[in-house]
């Protein structure tokens, strides 16, 4: 006979399961706690954000776009390079709005005391090289968010992404963002079948050390293998220039992250590169830029620029 199940048993399994569900949901990326908060992990453990906040610091080189993506207009920025006003892209411009945040310098290490002076809620530090005496100090400021990894530096931007999001409440939103990005690179190789299986190297715009240098970490060419591209294997990211004419002529466009005329006539104007018979792609300062910060917001310039550039250079 089948077993009956009284009241008591069946209220107190409904019990066991909707603690496992909560506990489950609260692992979920996003997800808030029923006191209102949210929790991040990261490298150094996890931080807790009580409420969404209201004065966010971006104490990392890329965070502005995260932050600005999602409609979180920062009280200080990083400034990298560029000399934009406010640290701040153009692609980023229009969500800064009229605002006027501070701008921070990392050359000498994260500036903890002008960020203490700004008196912060959330101070957003992934991309800023936190190591765990310097996330220590920052969370007796204000919640912290460093990196999610062992990448102090340039983890890869939807990692980046993530956790920011998640740190602002705005983890759904985000995701919506992220998914749209990957879908605009989708339709580039839908739209341009003629970059099936050509094979593209991104490379940094000068040459270093007589020496040029693939754009690193891989998963900053990432948006051309989703544009049908191949990378061929270069051996590591320094091309040394007794391999250079090999390596570079194993593909059919160079992509050469030139912020200017000058670099792009010193890159002409080498011997080795000459010789190839490479169709070459120079990128201009405003393209450069959004490549190297692989951003939410500068992401979609790359998908918008660069494909006409590839088509004009593949004949």
């Amino acid at each position: 006979m089948p077993k009956v199940w009284s009241r008591r048993r069946f209220l107190a399994l409904s019990a066991t399961v909707a603690t496992l569900a909560a506990a489950c949901s609260k692992e979920e990326p996003g997800a808030v706690a029923r006191d209102g908060s949210v929790t991040v992990k990261h490298a150094f453990g996890e931080t807790k954000v009580p409420g969404p906040p209201q004065r966010v610091v971006s104490a990392g080189l890329t965070g502005q776009d995260d932050l600005l993506a999602v409609g979180i207009v920062p009280i200080a920025v990083t400034n990298w390079f560029g000399d934009q006003p406010f640290g701040v892209w153009p692609w980023a411009q229009p969500k800064l709005g009229q605002a006027q945040p501070e701008v921070l310098d990392l050359g000498g290490g994260i500036q903890i005391d002008r960020i203490a002076a700004l008196k912060p809620d959330l101070i957003v530090a992934t991309n800023a090289g936190v190591d765990q005496e310097t996330y220590d100090k920052l969370t007796e400021i204000a919640p912290t968010i460093p990196q999610s990894g062992q990448d102090a530096f340039f983890e890869p931007w939807k990692k980046q992404a993530a956790a920011i999001s998640q740190a602002v409440f705005k983890y759904d939103e985000m995701a919506a963002i992220v998914k749209g990005i990957e879908d605009k690179f989708s339709a580039v190789a839908d739209n341009n079948p003629q970059f099936s299986g050509k094979n593209a190297l991104l490379l940094e715009g000068t040459l270093s050390g007589d020496a040029a240098h693939v754009l690193n970490p891989d998963w900053r060419s990432e948006f051309l293998t989703q544009m049908g591209f191949t990378i061929p294997d270069t051996g590591g990211s320094v091309i040394t220039r007794d391999r250079m004419e090999s390596v570079l002529g194993q593909a059919d466009v160079l992509i050469w992250t030139t912020e200017g005329d000058d670099q792009q006539g010193a890159l002409l104007a080498d011997p080795v590169i000459t010789k190839l018979e490479q169709r070459n792609v120079f990128t201009g300062k405003d393209l450069a830029g959004a490549i190297a910060f692989s951003s939410p917001l500068s992401l979609p310039v790359v998908a918008d620029q660069l494909p006409p550039m590839l088509t004009r250079a593949l004949g």
